[in-house]
């Protein structure tokens, strides 16, 4: 080989595996760019065949090597890239169809379980977790994955009763909907095992809701809905419970009676009292009307000795005022007392204790401000309102002296029953405030007198066997503060002018685990530490920033040596560069994204040393120019082709490929042109295909129109048939159509009969679900029923059926029909179709 021929060898194509590899991670010679699948698969070096496979980041290669390579170096290493392109981690992974369709050609456990736990895109994950069997890792993800939707569908594939618990309890305050549902989930499996404990807590909760009603009157819907729930449970259900719903039943049904019209007759009874009674607040009577008016006439005869009558007058005048004051502010009470205590009648009537109680405790309060007699009608509604009022205190006092009953039974339960010491504190929370509602509901009346001490000392028992529990733990939140004060410590004895960087970045990384941590200290420790922690680690990042500005202004230094080297050029410049790049090795590592960014400037410099030693640049340079300009010419003819409506013929575009993959250009503007060009011939080619598939539609709706046109008399046979015969006869639902269009033309059009119509509805519905467009208000509840039935379907088993299969399909339906009885739904099965049609590939 002559030595200019020998000089000018590119270095991917060296002997120096070294420097094989070297071009790989950065050189951009197209030539090397479409051999790294060659490099990767055959070259001679381990190095330089993994280098190659991440540069390229092609799956089909990197999981060839992961199982086929001779070395197990590279092997570990392409199953590590491979595992990242599918996961969606790695810079250049494919696009999610691309890794969607990947994940479901493969069966390898590892594979899909990293996926299921680093795949950015939700749907890939869900994809991943249905191929994942084991169940600690399907417990794992219920906790940690970022949707919501995922987590819950795990829980419901967890089938194992301790696992869920766990589950459960780890996601108690993280989670509450992954707690509740890991609860029910685990009270269905119970259930599902006839586990008696479990249907009886069942029963006490259906109890404790329909007690419920009774204070919170709700639709009569929820009554029939927990009526049938009951049903499910009442075999196991002990007989105090049965009696206990039951009761809970009458009372509720007792509340919903209408009043009695005796209300009425005391409201009217009233009114006839007031009217027959005689005011008492004005003691005037006419005679001493008279006399005072006659008075008043001879005043100037007699006003010396009528001075003291008059004055008599005033004071008695002042004394009626005060005394029709009184009155008018005690009738006013009475009004508001008889107010109060109709409003206590309707609240007892519609169940509302708690109104009850407050209305009641009102009028009381009333009834003590009132001097007078009450008259007779208030007398009768009060007593009325007093039976109904202690009436509904005795139920509802039976009714919470049961509920009480249970709670303490469920507390003094807690003992043996196994549970975490935190569920355990979380119930005895939870009864303690059930109780405290039951004394605000019964208003401040009720006495539990033994059960109030029962309870109580229940609870005290079941918080006792956990307080070992408790302890435990706070001596474990004891031993991690240590933990903390201990790394503190290394803190303060770290020396300021310490060099041992790695030390340095291991305490940094504790500190960081330290301050997640802070959630296993005691609460009223946590800030002080906290602050400690972060104190520390502004100091530690502060050194580290110092160091990295060093290292920064070590390598600008190197920078710049390289920068002048290349352009003086002096003798013994390659060896003055080799001796820059040993010392930028030795500069050490700074901040990633300032050390990538002088490395490509360094690197830069060092290229351009390199590359004035190289003779044959010019005459490169002008192959480029031409390799360029054909390129160019290529892009120019290809656009024109693409520019057309038709496809061009396949032998133009071969020879232009030919031709461009001859060039091996390495202008990435002229191949982004190139692509482009290409993709648009690719799409002239997919959008005529798309309307080759898609035209038996469009002629099923030409001849249909024609159809409806002879069926509603709006044109004649004769141009009917013409049309007819004038269509292409290979569209869908051809069968169906023509003997429609036959019964037409022989006058006798096949009418839907009335229940037909549901039939027509149908048809449209699943269409319009197709197409994916929304149905009318009245047709929602039908797609809704038909979305179930289709889930229910494929949860079965079913087989599944193509769009376009399903479309032609509906098309044979309608047909087969007959004509709709509502004109307006040919235009709502055209809008639909039309849909439909677009969402086809």
């Amino acid at each position: 080989m002559k030595l200019p021929a020998f000089l000018s060898k590119p270095r991917w194509q060296s002997k120096d595996a070294a420097q094989r590899r070297s071009a790989i991670a950065h050189d951009n010679d197209a030539e090397l760019v479409a051999n790294l699948g060659r490099l990767a698969r055959e070259d001679a070096d381990p190095g330089v065949r993994i280098a190659a496979a991440k540069r390229l980041a092609d799956p089909g290669i990197a999981q060839t090597l992961s199982r086929h390579d001779a070395d197990a170096g590279v092997r570990e290493q392409a199953r590590a890239l491979w595992l990242d392109l599918l996961s969606g981690t790695h810079a250049s992974a494919p696009p999610l169809a691309e890794r969607l369709r990947l994940l479901k050609a493969q069966e390898d456990a590892e594979l899909a379980e990293r996926i299921a736990c680093h795949a950015p895109e939700p749907e890939l994950r869900r994809a991943a977790l249905e191929q994942v069997v084991r169940p600690a890792l399907l417990f794992e993800r219920a906790l940690a994955d970022r949707d919501a939707a995922i987590r819950l569908a795990l829980v419901d594939r967890l089938a194992d009763e301790a696992m869920l618990d766990r589950l459960a309890e780890r996601a108690r305050k993280s989670d509450k909907q992954v707690s509740r549902r890991a609860r029910e989930r685990i009270e269905a499996l119970r259930m599902g095992r006839g586990d008696d404990a479990t249907l009886e807590q069942r029963a006490r909760q259906l109890c404790e809701r329909m007690e419920q009603l009774l204070r919170v009157p709700d639709h009569a819907d929820t009554e029939r809905e927990l009526v049938e729930q009951w049903a499910a449970v009442d075999s196991a259900a002990t007989p105090m419970l049965r009696q206990r719903f039951q009761t809970a039943r009458t009372l509720l049904a007792t509340s919903r009676e209408p009043v009695a019209p005796r209300m009425a007759v005391v409201a009217v009874a009233e009114e006839a009292a007031a009217a027959v009674t005689p005011s008492t607040t004005d003691v005037r009577t006419p005679e001493s009307e008279n006399t005072l008016a006659a008075t008043d006439a001879d005043a100037d005869a007699v006003v010396a000795p009528l001075i003291a009558q008059a004055r008599f007058a005033a004071s008695l005048d002042e004394a009626q005022a005060a005394r029709r004051q009184q009155a008018e502010h005690q009738r006013a009470l009475l009004g508001e007392l008889e107010a109060t205590l109709r409003e206590c009648a309707a609240a007892l009537e519609s169940g509302h204790s708690a109104a009850g109680h407050a209305a009641k405790a009102r009028s009381e309060e009333l009834r003590r401000r009132i001097d007078a007699p009450l008259p007779k009608a208030l007398t009768a509604l009060l007593a009325d309102v007093d039976a109904r009022y202690a009436e509904l205190s005795r139920w509802q006092r039976w009714a919470d002296n049961q509920h009480r009953q249970q709670l303490c039974e469920d507390i003094e339960a807690l003992p043996g029953s196994g549970l975490h010491p935190d569920a355990v504190a979380n119930k005895v929370r939870e009864a303690q405030l059930a109780w405290s509602r039951l004394d605000a509901l019964e208003g401040g009346s009720a006495r539990a007198g033994d059960l109030n001490r029962r309870f109580h000392a229940g609870c005290r028992a079941a918080l006792a066997p956990a307080q070992g529990y408790f302890k435990k733990r706070h001596e474990l939140r004891q031993s991690q503060a240590a933990g903390i004060r201990d790394l503190l410590g290394r803190h303060a004895a770290l020396a300021a002018d310490s060099e041992d960087w790695t030390a340095i970045a291991n305490l940094r990384r504790e500190t960081v685990e330290a301050l997640r941590g802070l959630d296993r200290v005691e609460p009223r420790e946590r800030k002080a530490l906290a602050q400690s922690l972060k104190t520390g680690l502004t100091a530690l990042d502060a050194r580290i920033e110092r160091r990295d500005a060093d290292v920064e202004r070590a390598k600008a230094a190197l920078i710049a040596e390289a920068e002048a080297l290349a352009e003086a050029l002096p003798r013994g410049a390659v060896a003055a560069a080799r001796e820059l790049q040993q010392r930028w090795q030795r500069a050490g590592n700074g901040r990633r994204t300032r050390d990538q960014a002088q490395w490509t400037t360094f690197r830069a410099a060092i290229d351009r040393v390199f590359g004035k030693l190289d003779a044959e640049r010019a005459e490169r340079s002008a192959r480029d120019v031409e390799s360029r300009q054909q390129a160019e010419a290529i892009c120019a003819e290809l656009e024109a082709l693409a520019a057309g409506d038709a496809p061009p013929e396949r032998g133009a575009v071969g020879r232009l490929q030919t031709a461009w993959d001859a060039l091996r250009l390495r202008d990435d503007a002229l191949a982004r042109r190139y692509a482009d060009a290409q993709e648009r011939l690719r799409d002239i080619a997919r959008r005529q295909d798309r309307a080759r598939r898609h035209a038996r539609y469009h002629a099923w709706l030409e001849r249909y129109r024609v159809c409806r046109a002879l069926e509603t008399a709006t044109t004649t046979v004769d141009a009917a048939r013409e049309r007819w015969l004038a269509m292409p006869s290979d569209d869908a639902a051809a069968a169906g159509l023509q003997a429609r269009f036959d019964a037409a033309q022989a006058g006798t059009p096949a009418q839907a009969a009335a229940d037909l119509g549901d039939a027509q509805r149908d048809v449209l519905v699943e269409l319009e679900l197709l197409a994916g467009i929304d149905s009318p208000a009245d047709d929602r509840e039908r797609r809704r029923s038909l979305q179930i039935g289709r889930l229910s379907a494929r949860m079965s088993g079913g087989a599944a059926i193509g769009p376009a299969e399903e479309l032609a399909a509906l098309l044979q339906r309608w047909s087969e029909l007959g004509a709709p009885c509502d004109a307006g739904l040919d235009a709502r099965l055209e809008r639909a179709l039309a849909a439909a049609v677009d969402t086809l590939p």
